[in-house]
């Protein structure tokens, strides 16, 4: 309720400053950058190269649509819109602003065919109802179209997380080919995630997919909590780069990278939007949510805020029971709260330069876990039911302050990042069955080891997290985007400290702990980067990029308790290491600006770090650091704009080969260490499909294939397999699915004026991982027959509304067939009795409304 109360009084912020905008805006319109200087008539590259210069204006274009073609003498004094309509006359182009700074050119389009008699008004959506937008990405860091970028990438709108949904990295993954993502169902309240780009997964060492908030990282090395993920609420875009961005994005994006890019404030323009829902689902709670953000200028031409509060209340579907009585003790248990708030300042005291400070905050508050028993069967059967002694908790904090700085001089721009992240975590994690297995050898239970007896056997475990992370970027980018060479090259640095604890202890004697560890880690890199592309003449370019840098790790780690007997009290860890440059080279043809085809080889790499202290074992001895592991991958596709841009097509092919794979092992003596062992191979393609049917009816497909397997059979002394060749890679049951896809398609109808009705519909597809898995060979040191990979899953969602300029009210159900799936299968141990798995939210069906002015 008091989360409640501050929610009301940040959306009365949002109010105040959506009516100082407005009244700011209204009384006094924006005024327009003048062009200083007379632009001659000229090739139209050229003019444009001009107008960039004089203004301080970012075009994105396509070149193609320049070439052969000539400008118009512009006068100086002109404001800039006229100018560039000047410019563009007779050039069959024309111009649309993206935001305050940034202008997309485009081809004007051509006459709409006749309409038929009985025609109504255009579906919302698409002005000109017979074609699709461009979109544009920064997946370079700089804005340029997403057909004219060489690597496979999916872009999700707002408007297409909010059709689809998506409440979080889940949704992301589930809709995009490629990506894989889950969590533990044996270990707590499922904050022991995995996610993992065309099968470069991260379940153990640094991480291998990268998470941007802007251009903020927050990836972090594998903990027991995994990755925090940005709420998508006031997303200006998601973007997916797949394959390694090793370039421009570091030693966390092996496997490839998401970025989420937050709205920014505007100095001229005014802009709000509110978000509402309210939900129900079967055999479940009651779910809700509201939010508000509104931007605008303060100052007209020169100081700008955007402010956002948004909060979501989940309802469980997932029952606690008594494990002896099997009555409900915490009906729909696994209910959460999540709450954000951001706040972003936009200073300009001139056209050159941008300033902009932000703050974010967002909390994750899980009541209990949403993983239950799937063996044995529950009563009454199909009942979603968690007979854990004790409430699995949660709680995610996640603080983010940056300040951005861009300064854009005359042959480049300049940009800094400074950020400053801060992460706080906990959890309880309910380890009474697994404890009976392994330390107690069972209860006395006849239904096996892992069963307890009474609520005094429990043994719960505490866990903690600190997170603190500073990272500075300084890079200088080119600006002619016509020019033979563009360039961008830059230094990037962070230092992250870690703190972790986690206390394991019978509840019936607390004073006597069981495992006590307390784990303090410092990681610091700095790097350098560059990158270029060579345009050879008007189809052809080439682009070549490279980045390498050092690490340093230190560590200190306390143990204690009588279940941690064989482990040192006091270790300390330092590694150093050198990191192997990771190049990126392209090429591309482009015959005009709607087809693209291209080839491309890069490298990414995740960082080594301390193995633990050295242990003796017989004649050998645990390795104290293991090194980096390394991926090349080589890809070629393309991108095609067809049918008067009706049909976009993005294709891609690859094939990754992933060397010294970061592997833990467990020796004779029971001593567990991190080495570099495995190798592996990922092949694959990726196909998204947009189409404009008719100008009611857009569709949607996209369809994923991934198959990674290890190359070489990995075994210890005494014969037995740690890894077997042709295995699927990650560990079953978390392993990729190698058929993904989506389907969505949305017929629009018009009612009265610019009101119009439309029926979306949408179905995700996963498939089922036949293997073969390491884990079931007999020879194997992780041999557990039982373990099965994930069924094929089938989700589908619905979706009936109305739309009018700004507005969007719909009615959904989401999992109409109510589909439940048991997914990551697992046990405290091989041969347990007791199995636990988690499965997609049950059929939801709510209203969803929209507003943006």
């Amino acid at each position: 309720m008091v989360w409640l109360g501050r929610l009301t009084g940040l959306c009365a912020l949002c109010l105040v400053l959506a009516n100082r905008t407005r009244a700011v805006s209204a009384a006094d319109a924006p005024p327009e950058r003048a062009v200083l200087s007379t632009i001659a008539a000229q090739p139209l590259t050229q003019a444009l190269a001009a107008f960039t210069a004089a203004t301080h204006l970012q075009l994105v274009y396509v070149s193609q649509l320049a070439l052969g073609k000539n400008s118009q003498a512009v006068p100086a004094g002109l404001p800039a819109t006229t100018a560039l309509s000047g410019l563009l006359e007779g050039t069959g182009l024309d111009f649309k602003f993206l935001n305050d700074r940034t202008i997309k050119l485009f081809e004007q389009p051509k006459p709409a065919r006749a309409p038929a008699a009985t025609a109504g008004p255009e579906p919302a959506g698409n002005a000109a109802g017979d074609s699709l937008d461009e979109v544009v990405v920064t997946a370079t860091k700089r804005d340029e179209f997403l057909s004219t970028v060489p690597m496979s990438i999916t872009v999700l709108s707002p408007q297409e997380v909010d059709a689809s949904g998506i409440q979080g990295i889940a949704g992301i993954a589930a809709l995009a080919t490629g990506i894989e993502y889950d969590f533990s169902s044996q270990y707590g309240p499922g904050i022991l995630s995995n996610i993992a780009i065309r099968g470069i997964s991260s379940d153990k060492g640094d991480a291998t997919t990268g998470i941007y908030v802007d251009d903020t990282p927050i990836q972090t090395p594998h903990t027991t909590f995994g990755n925090p993920y940005p709420v998508t609420f006031d997303l200006a875009q998601v973007e997916v780069l797949r394959g390694p961005q090793g370039v421009l994005f570091g030693r966390g994006a092996e496997g490839g990278a998401i970025r989420f890019i937050n709205n920014e404030p505007s100095t001229t323009t005014v802009s709000q939007l509110y978000r509402s829902e309210v939900s129900t689902t079967d055999h479940g709670g009651l779910s809700y949510e509201a939010g508000a953000a509104a931007g605008g200028p303060l100052a007209t031409g020169m100081l700008g805020a955007r402010v956002s509060a948004w909060y979501r209340n989940d309802g469980g579907y997932v029952n606690r029971i008594d494990p002896f009585t099997g009555a409900t003790v915490d009906a729909d248990a696994n209910h959460s709260v999540n709450k954000a708030v951001r706040l972003s300042l936009a200073y300009e005291p001139s056209d050159a330069l941008r300033v902009m400070p932000s703050f974010s905050y967002q909390s994750m508050d899980l009541h209990d876990t949403p993983v239950f028993y799937a063996s044995p069967p529950p009563q009454p059967p199909n009942a979603l039911d968690n007979g854990k002694l004790l409430r699995q908790p949660a709680v995610d904090d996640l603080m983010i302050g940056a300040l951005t700085l861009v300064d854009r001089l005359n042959a480049a721009t300049l940009t800094s990042i400074t950020s400053y992240v801060d992460r706080t975590a906990s959890a309880t994690v309910d380890t009474t069955n697994v404890a009976g297995i392994v330390y107690f050898g069972g209860f006395g239970n006849p239904l096996g080891p892992a069963f307890p007896t009474s609520y005094a056997d429990a043994v719960p475990t505490l866990l903690t997290l600190h997170q603190i992370q500073l990272s500075e970027e300084v890079r200088l980018a080119s600006t002619d985007s016509a020019a033979p060479i563009r360039w961008l090259g830059g230094l990037f640095y962070s230092r992250l400290r870690q703190d972790s604890t986690q206390d394991t202890y019978l509840i019936a004697a607390p004073q006597d702990p069981g495992i006590l560890v307390d784990d303090y880690d410092m990681i610091t890199e700095a790097s350098a980067f560059g990158q270029s592309r060579w345009l050879l003449n008007s189809h052809w370019s080439l682009g070549t990029g490279v980045r390498a840098g050092w690490l340093e790790g230190r560590g200190v780690s306390h143990s204690a308790g009588f279940a941690n007997a064989g482990s040192a009290p006091f270790t300390q860890s330092s590694h150093h290491e050198t990191l192997p440059p990771t190049p990126r080279f392209d090429l591309s043809y482009q015959p005009d600006g709607r087809n693209l085809f291209y080839t491309a080889i890069a490298k990414g790499l995740r960082a080594g770090g301390a193995a633990g202290p050295q242990l003796r074992c017989g004649s050998s001895v645990t390795p104290t650091s293991f090194g980096p592991d390394s991926v090349w991958s080589f890809e070629i596709g393309a991108k095609n704009q067809l049918f008067e841009r009706r049909l976009s097509l993005d294709t891609s092919l690859f094939d990754i080969h992933w060397n010294g794979i970061q592997e833990r092992f467990q020796d004779a003596c029971g001593y567990s260490f991190m080495t570099n062992a495995g190798n592996a191979r990922s092949t694959g393609f990726d196909l998204g499909a947009d189409a404009q049917i008719t100008d009611r009816l857009q569709m949607a497909l996209a369809v994923g294939y991934l198959d990674v397997r290890y190359t070489r059979t990995l075994s210890i002394a005494g014969g037995q397999i740690i890894v077997e060749r042709g295995t699927v890679v990650g560990g079953v049951p978390s392993v990729p699915a190698p058929w993904s896809g989506t389907l969505s398609a949305r017929y629009d109808w018009p009612l009265t004026g610019a009101t119009n009705a439309y029926l979306r519909a949408e179905e995700i597809v996963h498939s089922h991982n036949p293997g073969p898995f390491t884990e079931h060979e007999a020879n194997s040191l992780s041999y557990d027959p039982q373990l099965t990979a994930d069924p094929a899953t089938y989700l589908l969602n619905l979706q009936l509304g109305v739309a009018w300029p700004g507005v969007n009210v719909r009615l959904f159900a989401n999992n109409v067939t109510n589909a439940q799936p048991l997914l990551q299968r697992f046990a405290d141990a091989p041969g347990s009795a007791l199995v636990y798995a988690y499965t997609l939210r049950p059929r939801t069906v709510g209203l969803m409304g929209t507003w943006t002015f």
